[in-house]
């Protein structure tokens, strides 16, 4: 049985935007993956609460599923009710695509937390992560030698081992964050352009971050 390539990306997705579908849709056009799952947080373990609800942001990226076919919504994590770490998803994931490479999209910020991640070791043993950065980043300000030896720019090294790198990946980028898209939104500014249209209007229409 030939080994499936999956991408996967979590996040808090409130709301899902641009900023992160393009990066994620560069990623996988250079890993040639034909499938990226995207992994809602239920309850984030850095963040207190979301301000749109469970259900909405799961509407939110059903709708941006719609529109990019290269996406399919996992919505494991919006069925706990403890908090979400990353470890038990791929370890599920594992066991449901058990002849699959997994590979964890995060972003740059993400890979300077990385050695804070819950039981991080043990989940290098599971999957990639691939960094998507800017052209120039650098990552001088990562302290931790254990992640350092892990990181590569070659896709080539990285699909030829089961798990363990962190692939650094240039990808192009959308300058804009949820943070910024809620205070817009609160502001009556337009926000369509960096949200796919669907989402736009389910924003629009049930008033949200207003």
């Amino acid at each position: 049985m030939p080994t499936e390539h999956i991408g996967i990306f979590g996040g808090t997705f409130d709301p899902i935007h641009l900023g992160h579908i393009k990066p994620s849709e560069d990623i996988a056009k250079q890993l040639d993956l034909s499938q990226v799952l995207l992994l809602p947080a239920h309850i984030p373990p850095h963040k207190q609460s979301t301000f749109a609800s469970t259900k909405q942001r799961k509407e939110m990226v059903e709708l941006a599923c719609e529109e990019h076919a290269l996406f399919t919504l996992d919505a494991r994590e919006l069925n706990r009710h403890t908090k979400s770490y990353t470890i038990d998803s791929i370890k599920e994931l594992k066991q449901q695509y058990p002849n699959a490479k997994l590979y964890f999209f995060i972003g740059t910020d993400s890979l300077i937390s990385l050695p804070s991640w819950h039981q991080i070791q043990e989940l290098l043993t599971l999957c990639h992560f691939v960094v998507g950065t800017r052209p120039g980043y650098c990552v001088s300000n990562l302290n931790d030698e254990s992640i350092r030896t892990r990181i590569t720019d070659d896709i080539s090294l990285v699909k030829q081992q089961s798990a363990g790198r962190i692939l650094l990946l240039e990808t192009c980028q959308v300058d804009i964050s949820s943070t910024l898209i809620r205070e817009k939104l609160n502001n009556k500014e337009n926000c369509s352009e960096f949200l796919p249209n669907k989402v736009s209007q389910f924003i629009e229409h049930n008033k949200l971050y207003r």
